[in-house]
């Protein structure tokens, strides 16, 4: 891993506390960036990551706050999601960048191509830019919405995107962006087709949960798999019930441990999805409008 852009504290793993940190997980020591710093994953990630043993580069827009920072573990730049040149320096000396930044849900079109497909270019660039030799890149499930359930691609390796919604759009924009940079300038991308992502009693579905300590698992099989080139995975826990494959991640090296059964026979806050033919669920029903946040519902 490289050295450090700023002098380590007097912090060390041990004094994290070993009990602090799931199973699975990395503690070689590397410098980690984060776009979308202040955004429901990266809060989630961050103290595990810290008790990992890493440091954190926090990545947010203008004026937009990044709660808890510690500065003996962590530096926050304040830099536009499109600006090359300031992210540029922001990522000098990173072993991985994380790309979480991103409009979440359905916007304008102008919207998510300026954010979302705009912004990831510029990230990947700036990446390139500081020689950071790894991307993990937040893509969506979304990109993949109109896969019917019962296709076998979901269940043997990993369906080509079919997207349910402009937001879906710009994250198949998002991997075929990964899979240039892997393949003209050497890097290694990981795209992430993030399912669904909660924590605490959010929970929603007991066949795409993801939960923190898995999506933390995912970050650091991006920083240390010994695979080259562009993987698209899927974003999600090893539920009893989920539709995809795990195989694309487990070839990154990305073993998820936690089952969202285990909530609902504990009689957690979590219900099955909602029974729909596509992967995509009420993101692909006729009266889903596109270009308008949350369907227009």
């Amino acid at each position: 891993m490289r050295a450090w852009r700023w002098p380590p504290s007097s912090s060390t793993v041990s004094d994290l506390g070993a009990s602090s940190r799931p199973t699975g997980y990395a503690v070689d020591m590397a410098l980690l960036a984060l776009t979308g710093a202040a955004g429901r994953i990266a809060t989630a990630v961050r103290p595990r990551l810290r008790a990992a043993g890493h440091r954190l580069v926090l990545c947010e827009g203008p004026g937009v706050p990044v709660a808890d920072v510690d500065d003996d573990l962590e530096r926050f730049v304040e830099c536009d999601l499109r600006d090359i040149d300031a992210q540029a320096e922001a990522f000098a000396g990173a072993d991985l960048v994380v790309h979480l930044g991103a409009h979440s849900d359905e916007q304008a079109w102008a919207d998510l191509l300026s954010v979302n497909i705009d912004g990831t270019r510029a990230v990947c660039e700036a990446a390139r830019l500081a020689g950071v030799p790894r991307l993990l890149l937040a893509s969506s499930v979304h990109a993949a919405g109109f896969v019917p359930v019962d296709s076998p691609a979901l269940r043997q390796g990993m369906p080509l995107p079919a997207p349910d919604t402009y937001y879906g759009v710009s994250k198949a924009a998002l991997e075929a962006l990964g899979a240039l940079y892997a393949a003209r300038f050497g890097m290694t991308v990981v795209s992430a087709r993030i399912m669904t992502f909660a924590d605490g009693t959010d929970r929603r579905s007991l066949r795409s949960w993801l939960s923190s300590d898995d999506m933390t698992r995912l970050v650091l099989a991006a920083l240390t798999t010994e695979a080259t080139g562009h993987h698209v995975v899927w974003g999600v826990s090893r539920n009893t019930r989920r539709h995809v494959d795990l195989s694309p991640g487990l070839a990154i090296g990305f073993d998820p441990q936690d089952d969202a059964e285990t909530y609902a026979c504990a009689g957690g806050h979590l219900s099955a999805a909602p029974s729909s033919p596509f992967l995509g669920g009420g993101f692909t029903q006729p009266d889903y409008r596109l270009g308008e946040p949350h369907g227009g519902r």
